[in-house]
């Protein structure tokens, strides 16, 4: 009871903090290109916190899913009648500042989210001496940038072998084998299935954990684990820039993993793996739980990627979203000519209806597979 309780308050910890990263982007955007801020709210639905300054009212509401921020001239144009007064062409309106200007408040929210997360990833590289975690994805064909590519083999422990009875963890890196070094599958198979029994010398992702462990061989000459390798980036020649760099090539092993996925639901006709990539809060949730035990630099790890996860979803071409939003104003540029306010509302108001939809809709896949989800997350 007490670690459900502590993973719902780390969940609205965690939307609460990205949500008021990004919002916090649009509000200095909109305060530096001099345009009027009438709310900066966390969360939706009825209020429960409230706090005026000046024009700005700062609200907590009481659904922490989310939250915005009341520009004026950036929404309902009924709101630029406000205390009798037409602000319909006032230098306070964001309508009426230039494209650019406009674009810049819109895109502040993605970029105050990528910049946290390439701060938050200095922290973790820092600690870990400037490499990564084992990623155990197929990096011949990506080009690495700003990094030192180390291969290592990594293992996992099958239920139904030797392996898991001689107290090994379930998963980690290989060392040595009978006190032989060993990177190569070929090399450690072939030492198993000339033994009896073999002692393994095995360490944490990190390398700080190891230990020895005697493990009895089969029949078959197998012991009961899965081999891949894995790789660590090593990003110590490039500490002052290791942020981004850590970001770019991050980006690079999603897309790679995306389109591997793809290519093979294309090959079978089963698209279900490729649809558990896309979660909504009960999958971040099941996130937050699974790895809040896993230390802080785990738990800030996935703090970092959602907050790009959530820069990369405002992008999308959506008029309710921040992507959507720029889309518009790049055409009245292109155009010379506003769009009908009017017009632009309802779209924009209609768009938000059908994302909250689909928000539904994939709150329901999450929670018709929530069990093979924590499968996933072990």
């Amino acid at each position: 009871m007490l670690s459900a309780i502590i993973s719902v308050i780390l969940f609205i910890f965690v939307i609460g903090f990205l949500t008021f990263i990004h919002e916090s982007g649009h509000f200095l955007a909109a305060k530096a290109v001099g345009a009027r801020v009438y709310e900066f709210s966390l969360g939706f639905g009825p209020k429960l916190i409230t706090k005026k300054y000046r024009e700005t009212l700062y609200c907590v509401r009481a659904v922490p899913l989310g939250g915005f921020v009341k520009i004026l001239g950036d929404g309902d144009p009924s709101e630029y009648e406000r205390e009798g007064e037409d602000l319909s062409k006032s230098k306070f309106n964001l309508n009426n500042k230039s494209k650019i200007a406009q674009i810049f408040v819109m895109l502040a929210g993605v970029f105050m989210n990528i910049l946290f997360a390439i701060f938050f990833y200095y922290i973790i590289l820092g600690f870990n001496g400037w490499k990564t975690s084992p990623v155990y994805v197929d990096l011949s064909d990506i080009s690495i940038v700003g990094a030192d590519v180390e291969q290592m083999l990594g293992y996992s422990v099958l239920e139904d072998g030797n392996a898991i009875k001689s107290g090994i963890p379930e998963y980690g890196v290989i060392k040595e084998i009978n006190g032989i070094k060993v990177w190569d599958k070929d090399a450690l198979t072939a030492q198993i299935k000339g033994s009896e029994e073999v002692t393994l010398l095995v360490c944490d992702e990190t390398g700080k954990e190891c230990g020895e462990y005697p493990i009895a061989v089969n029949e078959e000459g197998k012991i009961g684990i899965f081999l891949s390798y894995g790789y660590i980036l090593d990003y110590s020649d490039h500490k002052l820039s290791a942020g981004p760099l850590y970001l770019t090539n991050n980006l690079k092993i999603i897309g790679r993993v995306l389109s591997s996925m793809l290519g093979t639901a294309k090959e079978t006709g089963d698209y279900s793996p490729l649809s558990n990539t896309v979660s909504g809060p009960i999958g971040i949730f099941l996130l937050i739980d699974n790895l809040k035990t896993r230390g802080f630099l785990v738990f800030l790890s996935l703090v970092a990627d959602l907050s790009i996860s959530l820069a990369i979803m405002n992008l999308l071409p959506v008029p309710a979203l921040d992507g959507g939003r720029v889309l518009i104003v790049a055409l009245e540029g292109v155009f010379r000519k506003d769009f009908d306010e009017k017009l632009k509302a309802a779209v924009i108001n209609g768009s938000m209806i059908l994302l909250m939809i689909l928000v539904v809709l994939i709150m329901v896949k999450d929670i018709v597979n929530i069990d093979t989800m924590k499968e996933m997350l072990g």
